[in-house]
């Protein structure tokens, strides 16, 4: 006669499976392996989520605790100009050393540089792969700051009523980046930002690293090919990658870099920082 190993139930017609367990105690232990696979999945995500936490904290005071370069207002007046200077754009070599730079964002009224502002410029000195400096200041545009771009960046009218106009802090902004390489993501972005503003950091000789072009050159994303059957250009999951775009908050993402207030200029450029230094390892320890 059978019996169940489990729940010791007898019966000339029980049926056990392989592991001498009938129906009921079967799908009892099924339903106990579920709940213990989903109690560990969730205690994965809650330590992750505690990671996360901690690290978003430590990244946070670290840029909270950087020494702030005091910004004198200058009485200089900057002509906005046109026709931008195109400059070089270094590229990260296997032997380069770059010990000292300066990273730095904007953050705009828009997309346009000729037709838009900067309400915030931020910029970060590193010296042998730590920040040790930071110089940041909000930028009285002198037009509205649109709804849309208060909702990216939580730069509002209100916080930039009083504070300078970029033809004020121009000059101490260059005068802290000084002869220093400088470092942005999509750096003609910015530079055309400050180009349009009346900055003449362009006219220093200087290295330029764009930390968006550096990572198409040493990272692949998927391929993009056509579908003759529906007419339409498709990104191929299915081939080798390693990033799916080349937006900070995705390369951040793969070399475990923490933003700590997205869409502000310090928080950005203190994570384009750490972009910068992850990729020359990327290229000089391949």
């Amino acid at each position: 006669m059978a019996k169940c190993a489990a729940c010791g139930r007898k019966g000339l017609f029980l049926k056990l499976n392989n592991q001498g367990l009938c129906s009921q105690c079967e799908l009892a232990k099924k339903e106990s392996a579920q709940q213990e696979e989903l109690r560990k999945k969730e205690e994965i995500r809650q330590k992750r989520e505690d990671f996360l936490k901690r690290k978003l904290f430590q990244a946070q005071q670290e840029l909270d605790n950087l020494p702030h370069h005091n910004i004198v207002i200058s009485d200089e007046k900057r002509v906005r100009q046109k026709g931008f200077e195109e400059v070089s754009f270094s590229n990260i070599t296997p032997k380069g050393k770059y010990n000292e730079f300066v990273v730095f964002d904007t953050e705009t009224t828009g997309l346009a540089p000729f037709r838009d502002r900067i309400v915030e410029i931020a910029a970060i000195r590193f010296v042998n792969g730590s920040a040790i400096e930071i110089f940041e200041t909000l930028v009285n545009p002198g037009k509205n700051i649109p709804d849309e771009v208060s909702s990216i960046n939580h730069i509002t009218n209100e916080m930039v009523f009083n504070a300078p106009t970029i033809s004020q802090v121009l000059p101490a902004f260059e005068s802290f980046v000084g002869s220093s390489p400088l470092v942005a993501h999509n750096l003609e972005f910015d530079l055309k930002f400050l180009y349009y503003s009346g900055s003449y950091i362009t006219r220093d000789k200087r290295k330029y690293f764009d930390t968006l072009e550096q990572a198409k050159k040493l990272l692949k994303k998927p391929r993009v090919k056509y579908d003759r059957e529906y007419d339409i250009w498709e990104t191929d999951y299915e081939s080798d990658y390693d990033v799916e775009d080349y937006k900070l908050e995705t390369l951040c993402d793969y070399y475990n870099i923490i933003i700590p207030y997205q869409h502000r200029a310090a928080s950005d450029a203190l994570a384009t920082g750490k972009l910068f230094l992850s990729l020359v390892d990327e290229k000089q320890n391949k």
